[in-house]
């Protein structure tokens, strides 16, 4: 499995960038879902890992934004997101 370099592959927010230019994790935290690039996945994560973490912010804390609420972007939907960056999203 390749992972792109930018967007959060747990909720596909796309202002982050999860890998540099030498495919190493940046240790930046998803503002929206609150994930670590090097602590909750990196590089050679696999699918089912991805879909574990993904279960838990969409289930468990029901897409809640992580980061500062006064930087929710307009209109934010997070499934609309997910399905936009090609995310299934659980049930």
């Amino acid at each position: 499995m390749s992972m792109n370099k930018q967007g959060c592959p747990i909720c596909g927010f796309s202002d982050l960038t999860v890998l540099d230019e030498f495919n190493c994790t940046t240790f930046e935290i998803c503002e929206c879902c609150g994930s670590e690039s090097g602590l909750e996945y990196d590089q050679h994560s696999s699918a089912e890992s991805l879909a574990k973490v993904r279960r838990e912010w969409v289930i468990d804390n029901k897409c809640e934004w992580w980061g500062e609420k006064e930087s929710i972007p307009e209109n934010w939907n997070p499934k609309k997101q997910m399905e936009l960056a090609g995310i299934e999203i659980p049930q």
